[in-house]
């Protein structure tokens, strides 16, 4: 049953933002998620058609087209998935291909826009807990498509997500402390028998340790270039420059318990043929989030001000719109995700982190 806003009336919210809960098989998890936020899905929707428009020139139309473009090869590999987006387009009562454009969303025109997300992944030396931490940088508009995701399905690690409605992954973490954020890197090269990014995001979310996640995305592949930062309870992480033609990834120095990104490519060890095209402040907000993070020991608290620091506003690492900006040049920090790994909890808020919002605790433990 739906309410007249257009959520199941049993979905949790918190600060406007619903909460899908669903177990079992990959359909009745799809199915779940798209009867529990129809509206959110369709805001989605229409989102991305209004983005891709006005950055690359696609109608929506033609994004659906490319989206099917890589419906065989995740049909070979990844049948479970494509059930659940199956599932997820029946609940919300939209066409698969709507959904399947959203989850392929990077690779559809992601060589004409990349986000301005900062993220860091590190190891407090004096107790060892675990964080991977992220601002996520994106479209006003984006803020009412959000949802938070606690799905577990059956043979897979308990997930808890944040995320877009209609899309299978994104940020979070799972019962067996692996956590993943992401850094959009804009990027020409694309291959279609690889995971497309979102799906790579929710395949590192069932695994259950670095290695296993880090072996996967070897042995899969990334569709188009990304940074994913992973990491796990143990304190085996990484920033990992994933590109089509392989991993490179980036630990932290030595001496050091903490490593960075931003939004462009900077391994020494990227693979031959790839080129990014980044903003310059890509640039300016990794040199300060190093020099912010030099000698200190990281926790919640001074995670959560490392990534409120304003320096070289309005495109700094907490960012605000720039004037007189169109297509996601307007983009501004929507959320900020720290996950505390060791401990099975993240902290979430939504909005700029520097004039402090309402922080949610989540756990798993």
């Amino acid at each position: 049953m739906e309410s007249p806003s257009g959520l199941s009336s049993s979905v949790p919210i918190w600060n406007g933002v619903p909460e899908v809960i669903a177990s079992g098989s990959a359909w009745g998890i799809g199915f779940a998620h798209g009867s529990q936020i129809s509206d959110r899905i369709k805001t989605c929707i229409a989102n991305y058609e209004r983005l891709f428009l006005e950055t690359a020139n696609i109608d929506w139309n033609e994004s659906k087209a490319r989206a099917a473009s890589y419906l065989q090869s995740l049909k070979q590999n990844e049948p479970d998935l494509v059930e659940e987006m199956r599932g997820i387009a029946a609940g919300a009562g939209v066409n698969f291909l709507d959904i399947l454009a959203l989850n392929v969303r990077s690779e559809i025109a992601l060589t004409n826009y990349s986000d301005g997300c900062t993220s860091i992944a590190t190891q407090n030396t004096s107790n060892f807990q675990v964080y991977v931490a992220q601002n996520w940088d994106w479209v006003s508009e984006a803020g009412n498509s959000t949802a938070f995701f606690n799905i577990h399905k059956t043979g897979t690690p308990r997930i808890r997500m944040i995320g877009e409605a209609g899309i299978v992954g994104k940020f979070g973490f799972n019962d067996s402390g692996v956590g993943i954020c992401m850094n959009a890197i804009r990027c020409g090269v694309v291959d279609k028998s690889r995971l497309p990014v979102h799906i790579a995001m929710r395949r590192v979310l069932e695994c259950r340790s670095f290695n296993e996640a880090y072996n996967m995305l070897t042995q899969k592949g990334l569709a188009s270039c990304v940074n994913l930062v992973i990491g796990d309870r143990s304190g085996q992480f990484a920033t990992i420059e994933c590109t089509p033609r392989g991993l490179a990834p980036i630990f932290p120095e030595g001496g050091t318990a903490t490593t960075f990104h931003t939004n462009h490519l900077w391994s020494p060890r990227i693979p031959a043929g790839i080129k990014d095209h980044p903003s310059a402040n890509s640039f300016s907000r990794l040199e300060r989030i190093k020099i912010l993070t030099t000698g200190q020991q990281a926790d919640c608290a001074a995670i959560r001000s490392w990534l409120s620091d304003e320096e070289g506003t309005p495109v700094s690492i907490c960012r605000s719109v720039p004037p007189n900006t169109v297509g996601i040049e307007r983009m501004e920090t929507l959320a900020t995700v720290i996950l505390d790994l060791c401990n099975l909890r993240a902290e979430v808020s939504f909005g700029q982190p520097c004039k402090n919002p309402p922080v949610r605790v989540i756990s798993l433990s």
